[in-house]
């Protein structure tokens, strides 16, 4: 039992990705100058490390017509990497409806709840290290670190609500919550902290 489970709880949390986690590579101090742009990576599966496209083109000395076929293969291998996403996703919907479908009307109550509860537990996981995030970054104090957590934990909780509801402009949605949250955030941070939650949210939606 514990397996089908287990295989259900992946296929509904496949790809999902968590706020907190999102912001760790993020949260380092700003540095006092800004660092160069990342260059695009080139890596083979066998060990070889990491290579930047834009140093192999340029030690290579790659002619024009290298240089286009370069990019042709990398486009490719993304549009291959994005449908091979598309198929484990379409495979593992296929396992999940596999699963509920043979089991009683007793079963996906049950199966439900279970589910539900995971969902409650990992959301709880995600918002406490998020917090945990922006409490080390900005520096918030024991009475900021709880009210931010409320903060964000009931925009999450208006977003729950908006996409229960059929119809509906979500976008709108989203952009209201956000704007009703970071009102509410303005005013438990000093101004300094306010405008660096705002630098790295920005940061955060933009890299998404």
């Amino acid at each position: 039992m514990k397996i089908w489970i287990l295989i259900f709880s992946a296929a509904l949390f496949v790809g999902g990705t968590c706020l907190g986690v999102a912001l760790q590579p993020r949260l380092a101090p700003v540095p006092p100058a800004a660092p160069p742009a990342p260059q695009p990576t080139w890596s083979r599966p066998s060990g070889y490390p990491s290579f930047s496209v834009s140093r192999f083109t340029a030690e290579l000395h790659l002619s024009d017509e290298q240089d286009r076929e370069l990019d042709a293969i990398l486009s490719e291998s993304q549009e291959e990497t994005q449908a091979l996403g598309r198929a484990m996703r379409a495979a593992q919907d296929k396992s999940r409806d596999r699963i509920v479908a043979i089991l009683t009307p007793e079963q996906k109550t049950q199966l439900d709840a279970l589910m539900a509860a995971e969902r409650q537990k990992r959301s709880e996981s995600e918002l406490a290290r998020t917090v945990a995030s922006y409490q080390k970054i900005l520096g918030l104090s024991d009475e900021q670190s709880k009210a931010f957590r409320t903060i964000l934990g009931e925009a999450r909780n208006r977003r729950r609500e908006m996409y229960g509801k059929p119809g509906g402009d979500h976008h709108e949605g989203r952009k209201a919550a956000r704007e009703e949250q970071n009102k509410a955030l303005e005013k438990a941070l000093t101004p300094d902290q306010y405008k660096r939650y705002l630098d790295i949210s920005e940061l955060e939606r933009g890299e998404r």
